[in-house]
């Protein structure tokens, strides 16, 4: 990683929580917030992926795979923003397994680098026992929206802590520039 490119982790790193105590400032309006941070950054992912797909991956052994992940990510963007004219509680349902989905990803993928003695595994695991905590506890309290704005804010803090840490971790890869 170069120092372009560790400057823009560390400023969007920052970015995200300075977001996320904005949203422990105004929790009344933060589950609109929340679904509107969810739906953008899904749909710019999405995006992403599909101009990926029709400018390089469609050449590519297992190209398809970047087309599917970006229609996917495009469909729940618009799902997650069709979400903010429902109750509540549906937003927050779909949080939580957002957050459960995120976790169990982490956690296996953790697993699966302790089965490669893989030398940060730990990490991983650790980060997604944290995202699957915050989703246990965002189910216990799913009908209160305020604990859900913060629970969810504490976990773009530490989001965010990650990002901006991990433009300090050393590169694996040497860089001829």
């Amino acid at each position: 990683m170069n120092i372009a490119s560790r400057v823009i982790h560390i400023i969007i790193g920052l970015l995200i929580i300075a977001g996320a105590v904005i949203m422990m400032l105004l929790p009344e309006i933060g589950y609109l917030v929340i679904a509107l941070v969810i739906a953008v950054s899904l749909l710019v992912s999405g995006i992403r992926s599909l101009v990926y797909y029709f400018s390089m991956s469609r050449h590519m052994v297992g190209g398809r795979d970047a087309l599917y992940s970006g229609l996917v990510k495009v469909d729940f963007a618009i799902l997650t923003l069709s979400l903010s004219d429902i109750p509540k509680i549906f937003v927050m349902l779909y949080l939580v397994a957002v957050f459960g989905m995120t976790g169990l990803l982490h956690v296996l993928r953790g697993l699966e680098a302790r089965k490669k003695n893989a030398p940060s595994w730990y990490w991983r695991f650790f980060s997604g026992m944290i995202y699957l905590m915050v989703a246990l506890f965002c189910l216990i309290f799913v009908k209160n929206t305020v604990v859900m704005v913060f629970a969810y804010s504490i976990g773009l803090i530490f989001m965010g802590a990650g990002k901006v840490a991990s433009a300090f971790y050393r590169s694996k890869i040497v860089y001829i520039q």
